[in-house]
């Protein structure tokens, strides 16, 4: 079980819409656990985020003090999952690129995942230059990579040949991932504006992968903003609580890296 100095002392997480700070609370210095979370009209623009962290350290002055781990989490950028062995022959970006988009600005950032793979996604240069200038030590994961990781190491795989769609809901954001002999085999991530969002996108995506199983996840401090309605024609076929993001990460050991 992991011990409370692995996990991160601050977490802030990146969606389109959205940027939450999270910070941990520490009985030792008698820092209390605070949160808090802003609304932005911009894709990871490093204009909006740093108004939104201004703010957060207006209203909270511990958040300018000198933290051991501090994390930013990216929910809802896209991303795939790809051997080692192509960022270890340098041609991982050419890949990279016939599944999404690399803009101008953009670095393509990786997170090391199970099977000797990786998880990459892009950020913009400037926001992560920024983010730096708050924390020196700062350090990024997709959410896919800290949910992946929970599902490979905690969680009975599916038989062989067969196919699991895990439908996670944080705020507005929804993440399916789709998982085939011990692989991530799809990601992907939709911001969802009512109920038949939800079970439009789960319905679509569990029929295309030919999913088996549909598993429901629930993370402890990322409420969904919508829920799957009783009476939906989309099966869900098991329940899955997990433990606050604080814990999912110090899982990933992030702040061991």
């Amino acid at each position: 079980m992991p011990t409370l100095s692995s996990q991160p002392d601050l977490i802030i997480s990146l969606s389109q819409d959205r940027v939450k700070v999270n910070l941990s609370g520490n009985t030792e210095t008698g820092r209390a656990a605070w949160q808090t979370s802003f609304k932005v009209d911009s894709i990871f623009l490093e204009e909006q985020i740093a108004s939104s962290l201004d703010s957060a350290l207006l209203e909270n002055p511990s958040l300018m003090d000198q933290f051991q781990c501090v994390e930013v989490v990216v929910l809802d950028r896209p991303n795939i999952c790809l051997p080692q062995h192509y960022l270890d022959s340098g041609i991982l970006g050419d890949i990279a690129a016939k599944y999404f988009r690399l803009r101008a600005g953009d670095t393509l950032t990786t997170d090391p995942s199970e099977n000797e793979a990786v998880i990459c996604y892009t950020l913009p240069t400037k926001t992560m230059t920024m983010l730096k200038e708050y924390y020196a030590n700062i350090n990024c994961h997709h959410l896919t990579t800290v949910l992946w990781s929970n599902f490979s190491s905690q969680q009975i795989h599916p038989e062989k040949d067969s196919t699991r769609l895990y439908i996670i809901l944080a705020s507005e954001t929804l993440i399916l991932l789709g998982e085939k002999n011990k692989k991530l085999n799809f990601s992907k991530t939709f911001n969802i504006r009512d109920e038949a969002d939800l079970v439009y996108y789960s319905i679509a995506c569990s029929r295309m992968l030919k999913a088996k199983e549909n598993w429901f996840v629930t993370i402890a401090d990322e409420k969904g903003k919508f829920v799957m309605p009783d009476d939906s024609l989309f099966r869900i076929d098991h329940q899955l609580s997990l433990p606050s993001l604080q814990m999912l990460m110090s899982q990933y050991k992030v702040c061991e890296s």
